[in-house]
């Protein structure tokens, strides 16, 4: 802290997946000057070097925050639920599930379409071919040679197979490469994995940029707010440790990149936001913008486990001696059960319900967790001693909006998340054609020896209202929010497509919170992609 160096030409919010890479590509011009502020502290944790450790990671308040949802799924219920963010450098690169999943073409020419002029298909196929290195070779599409290494088939076994067998009798061409192929298909999912070990943002982006002398980072330094002058941001005021508030300059920009919860947040604690919520808040307002923090879109996940009729499954890998023997196989050929994530295998799909195109993505693994309560009906990290097998169905195109409000001007006051689940008669449709979808999936053939009792639902629930009612009540935040901070032009937007904040001079969001449409698939890849894109642009290469 003595040495922190009193300007800087850019101030960077947030070590995320976004964030990691805007760090390393502004620091590697040695005029440029780099402060990288990260609210988490440092990623030291053998856990996330190993992909299985996500299991621990989740359920660690070192590793994670915790966010209540201030609105229930019922109305006669009280509000329980919980969304988590990645804690730390790295940000959620260094907990997630490790799924390299770009999304579709058309998801990012729906972005320009929506405003977001030259974030097009091409733009972002061309950012990530230039930050992958994948398993399967360099094509038209992938990237070869690029920081993050892209493993394929990172674990095979009988049952997975037989998994992706039963998605090819639905209908499903079997791909290597789900990214690779548009509208429905099956196949094994690909990680950001290298050689057994997590490639998060941290480690692929900010291990080299942290033996640059122009590049500082600080961990454990929350944000209050950005300082604001004559209708420009001049620097940021911090929170480290015992020190009370400190303020640090900035010459050139500052870049927000917190996430789609965070970031929003960041803008509306420094006055920028609907004035009326900010005045509501105690918050000055300093220039009005009623997006900030509105049109929120996610991903809503529904997890149906089944017990196996037979011992096909993996559930005695992660117990006991079978348990050891894979952390055994881990560090001594860093493969196995422990070297990929909560699930190997994928499906693409469309339930037809808003037309053809994809809307639900499937995660598939053979193992179950131990079923929990309404709150948190399947626990991440707590696998069933008994056979078990787990779909997983996330649906990707929901057209209710949310939105989050911070509830005053210090970090600590909390936010209001209204997600608005299942408000439009589509996402209704779209959940009990998913769950049907799913029940159809493991009625398969090829599954037919394997497949026993469906415990959630359950095989008693088929009326439409039944299944809607257990869809709303059991299912869970897919993590993969946008919006809060949306792309587009001045009057409908919060910032424009160079990622600067309309109306106010040297500050950008670059996160997730700027995507304008959600991606059919995982979001930690195109996060990787748009902060390489954004660098482009900052730097006038794009």
């Amino acid at each position: 802290m003595a040495d922190l160096p009193e300007r800087f030409d850019y101030i960077i919010i947030g070590a995320g997946s976004t964030g990691c890479v805007l760090a390393e590509q502004l620091s590697a011009d040695p005029r440029n000057r780099v402060l990288l502020v990260e609210a988490g502290g440092p990623d030291r944790s053998p856990l996330i070097a190993m992909p299985k450790g996500i299991a621990k990671l989740v359920s660690n308040p070192a590793h994670i925050w915790a966010y209540p949802v201030a609105q229930p799924r019922r109305p006669d219920e009280p509000a329980q639920e919980m969304w988590i963010r990645g804690k730390g450098l790295g940000g959620s690169s260094a907990i997630n599930g490790m799924i390299w999943s770009r999304g579709e073409p058309h998801d990012y020419d729906d972005w320009e379409a929506a405003g977001a002029t030259g974030w097009n298909a091409g733009s972002m196929i061309a950012a990530f071919r230039a930050i992958e290195d994948h398993g399967l070779g360099g094509s038209a599409l992938r990237g070869e040679g690029g920081p993050v290494h892209v493993t394929p088939r990172t674990y095979r076994y009988p049952l997975a197979e037989r998994l992706i067998a039963a998605g090819e009798q639905m209908g499903l061409p079997r791909t290597d490469d789900l990214n690779s192929v548009v509208g429905g298909r099956v196949g094994y999912y690909c990680h950001n994995i290298r050689k057994g070990r997590r490639e998060s943002g941290a480690k692929v982006f900010l291990r080299p940029a942290m033996k640059r002398g122009n590049f500082t980072v600080m961990t454990d330094t929350l944000l209050r707010h950005v300082r604001l002058s004559n209708g420009r941001a001049v620097g940021v005021e911090l929170l480290h440790g015992e020190r009370g508030p400190f303020s640090v300059d900035c010459d050139g920009e500052v870049i927000v990149c917190a996430g789609t919860i965070e970031s929003p947040q960041i803008l509306q604690r420094s006055g920028i936001g609907d004035g009326d919520a900010l005045a509501a808040s105690g918050i000055a307002v300093r220039h009005h913008n009623p997006h900030v923090g509105r049109h929120m879109l996610e991903h809503l996940s529904y997890s149906m486990p089944f017990r196996l009729q037979r011992n096909s499954g993996i559930q005695g890998r992660y117990q006991g001696l079978g348990l050891m023997a894979s952390v055994a196989r881990y560090y001594l050929r860093r493969d196995g059960p422990m070297a990929t994530g909560p699930f190997e295998v994928g499906a693409f799909l469309s339930t037809g319900v808003t037309g053809p195109r994809t809307d639900l993505q499937l995660y598939l693994s053979g193992y179950m967790f131990a079923l929990g309560d309404a709150n948190d009906a399947v626990p991440l990290g707590n696998i069933d001693k008994r056979p078990g097998l787990t779909v997983s169905g996330s649906l990707l195109r929901q057209s209710s909006e949310g939105e989050v409000q911070a509830r005053g001007r210090e970090p600590g006051d909390g936010v209001a998340i209204t997600p608005n689940w299942l408000y439009s008669e589509a996402d209704k449709g779209s959940a009990i054609a998913a769950i049907r979808l799913m029940r159809a999936y493991v009625g398969q053939a090829a599954l037919a020896g394997d497949v026993g009792e469906e415990l959630i639902p359950g095989a008693a629930v088929q009326e439409d209202d039944a299944l809607l009612e257990s869809f709303r009540s059991l299912s869970t935040s897919g993590l993969h929010g946008v919006g809060t901070c949306r792309m587009g032009a001045a009057g409908d937007a919060v910032v424009d497509p160079a990622l600067k904040v309309h109306g106010v001079e040297g500050l950008r969001v670059a996160d997730c919170s700027v995507m304008p449409r959600l991606i059919s698939g995982n979001t930690n890849a195109p996060a990787m992609a748009l902060g390489w894109r954004a660098a482009q642009i900052i730097l006038d290469k794009a």
